[in-house]
């Protein structure tokens, strides 16, 4: 005999002898009270032994509760089903706590797949859910930025691009401000909330900007550390041939020598005559020492057989090439132009082309002019692109190096309009595209490094260290084998700047706050989880389960019912015998 049973007849013997007494005891509502009496023994015994329901849920499926989980997300939880909860998550009656991803799926090894609910797998648990996510149901964004495209450095003195995009801000601005939280730079969202801001690195060093979000009325909604490192580059070798002087020939030399890049120049005034800088020799052993060969078509023109030949060779082990046209090209500089991928023609006339959102100029409304040229290279790259997107300059590999072909005709007129930053920033950009790379090991330092999070740090020599704030050092330990030789993992303890110095070498990199800059974490988080989705994972089956019904509503009913007893059997007066 089950206990259910047994307290069914206890309930029932209870009622009859309840009810004798009632109809023997002439009170009034004597018929109200036996009524009550069956009803509050029947709500004891559904409160004691609840009524179950059956309720479909996924087989297999475990539903993980992320950070940020909503109560809509929560109440839309099937009870029937297999819940854990993440450190972080909101509470939920029935879902297990973990303290990782990796424990819940040692705790239940016939799962199939995962269902993530809420903000999104923070980075600790996404290698435990890799290739079994199938679902993934995300909270909404807060306030704030939560994208945001950053250079890892720049070269200093260049002029480089920071963009993003800000959730859930109407008609916002958004203010970039250097350490001395001086406005560097400002620009009005869009109806997307996207922004893009340019600025000048003027010095090498780490620096530490900020990002200020602002509403229509000039609220701040949110502000993130941007930290900054500008490295001083490596001067380049160049070898600058030109068939004629003329105004961008004068200004690039200008600028090459005032960046401190060794330039050898040969530029022909008239027949047999030319300004020589340097040797600018065209044989292997020069330009096996050269980094980028700048030609233009004339100069091209008169070049023999055999330094041709030198420079196709030194090119395929590595050289880099850029082809300047400055004119109408020869039918041979065609033909031989063409064997290095770039097939021209003459076009109808020349064209105009605005770089202001480019290069940041904001409205100077500057027009350059293209060169009356039609280029055809399918495997090739832009170089140079314009306001509206159409490339001036292109680039391809060949063999080991890379060549360029360049046909604006006037950016030197950038910097005969102010923007000298533009200019040097434009051609340090072609140029360091085409250099010959040198093989400079530089090891990948983590982008968004937070406070008590696992940071790897790749490509770094063995004996390597952490330095913190405080002059610290922390050993690192260094795989040797496999896909991650030589990586380490770092947990950081502290916010602010930290230098990995590997051997003679410092490199810094900043690491965030835990709780700073939210509303980006979040969306990191998001995006991680939803690139972990896959179709390749056992798909979880419909199923039934037995649910049982709440036992509240039975036990406030009970309450009610006997309640109500009582007040009967204390206010309801006696009927005369």
């Amino acid at each position: 005999m089950n206990a259910m049973l047994v307290v069914m007849i206890l309930a029932g013997a209870g009622v009859l002898i309840g009810s004798v007494r009632a109809w023997r005891s002439q009170r009034r509502h004597r018929m109200l009270v036996i009524a009550l009496q069956i009803v509050a023994a029947a709500l004891l015994v559904l409160c004691l032994f609840p009524p179950t329901t059956q309720e479909n849920f996924a087989a297999g499926e475990m539903q993980v509760l992320t950070p940020a989980a909503t109560p809509e997300q929560l109440a839309g939880v099937s009870a029937g089903a297999t819940v854990i909860a993440l450190p972080g998550a909101p509470d939920l009656r029935g879902a297990e706590r973990v303290p990782d991803l990796g424990t819940a799926l040692r705790r239940h090894p016939d799962l199939r797949s995962l269902h993530v609910i809420g903000g999104g797998l923070p980075a600790r648990d996404r290698d435990a859910a890799r290739g079994i996510v199938t679902r993934f149901d995300a909270a909404a964004l807060p306030q704030g930025v939560v994208d945001l495209d950053a250079p890892e450095w720049v070269d200093a003195g260049s002029v480089w691009r920071l963009g993003g995009r800000v959730e859930r801000v109407a008609q916002g601005r958004i203010e970039f401000r250097d350490p001395a939280d001086v406005v560097v730079a400002a620009a009005p969202l869009d109806a997307d909330g996207r922004f893009q801001l340019h600025a000048q690195a003027k010095v090498a060093g780490a620096s530490l900007f900020s990002l200020r979000v602002l509403d229509k009325d000039g609220a701040r909604i949110d502000e993130i550390a941007l930290p900054l490192v500008a490295r001083a580059g490596q001067p380049l070798k160049i070898v600058l041939l030109a068939g004629a002087p003329n105004p961008e020939l004068k200004y690039l030399r200008r600028w090459a020598v005032d960046a401190g890049l060794q330039l050898d120049s040969r530029v022909n005034l008239s027949e047999g005559i030319a300004l020589t800088e340097g040797s600018a020799a065209l044989d292997a052993e020069a330009l096996r020492g050269a980094d980028v060969a700048i030609i233009d078509e004339r100069a091209w023109a008169t070049l023999t057989a055999a330094q041709k030949q030198a420079l196709t060779t030194a090119v395929h082990e590595g050289l880099g090439v850029l082809l300047r046209v400055t004119g109408a090209l020869p039918a041979a500089v065609t033909e031989d132009w063409a064997a290095l991928g770039f097939r021209t023609q003459a076009s109808a006339a020349s064209s105009t082309a605005t770089f202001d959102h480019a290069l940041g100029l904001g409205d100077a409304g500057l027009a350059l002019t293209r060169q009356a040229l039609q280029v055809d290279a399918g495997d090739a790259t832009p170089l140079l692109r314009a306001d509206d997107d159409a490339p001036v300059a292109l680039w391809r590999s060949e063999g080991r190096g890379r060549v360029g072909l360049w046909w604006l005709a006037d950016s030197y007129r950038l910097s005969l309009g102010g923007a000298q930053a533009q200019f040097g920033t434009l051609w340090s950009a072609a140029l360091t595209t085409l250099a010959r790379a040198r093989g400079e090991k530089t090891p990948q330092l983590p982008r968004e490094a937070r406070v008590d999070e696992r940071a790897v740090l790749c490509n770094v020599a063995a004996g390597a260290s952490v330095e913190t704030g405080q002059h610290a050092r922390v050993e690192l330990s260094i795989d040797s084998t496999g896909a991650t030789a030589g990586c380490a993992a770092y947990w950081p303890t502290q916010a602010g700047w930290h230098t990995l110095v590997s051997g003679d070498q410092r490199w810094p990199f900043h690491v965030r706050a835990a709780t700073e800059a939210v509303a980006l974490q979040r969306a990191d988080d998001a995006r991680a989880t939803r690139a972990l989705i896959t179709m390749s994972a056992a798909p979880a089956q419909n199923a039934q389960r037995e649910h049982a019904l709440p036992r509240w509503p039975f036990y406030l009913g009970w309450l009610a019912a006997v309640a109500l007893l009582w007040w009967l059997e204390r206010r309801s007066p006696r009927e005369p015998a």
